[in-house]
């Protein structure tokens, strides 16, 4: 199929980067292709990035999928969670 026409255009589908979070601690659970960009803010990256925050460490360990592990999963620092709060690139929800 050599060049698009009109009726053929290329989407490339990005997928999201998901957060989760408790008790003032957080992680990247997907999108770790994405992680240094996120981290810099110097290259892209898809937003907005989602968060999911858990009242407590427990509900949010019940909640992982069976054989992941929090200490498996890169820790993000809460400064970059401030950062896309206030440049109001990240959407939260409570779990």
């Amino acid at each position: 199929m050599g060049k698009n026409t009109p009726d053929e255009v290329e989407i490339e589908v990005v997928e999201s980067i998901v957060l989760i979070g408790a008790e003032e601690s957080y992680w990247l659970l997907s999108g770790e292709e994405y992680l240094s960009a996120m981290l810099s803010a110097e290259e892209f990256y898809p937003t907005p990035v989602i968060y999911y925050e858990y009242d407590s460490m427990y509900e949010l360990n019940m909640d992982l999928e069976e054989g992941v592990l929090l200490n498996s999963l890169w820790g993000i620092h809460p400064g970059i969670i401030g950062r896309l709060r206030r440049e109001e690139l990240i959407k939260e929800e409570r779990k």
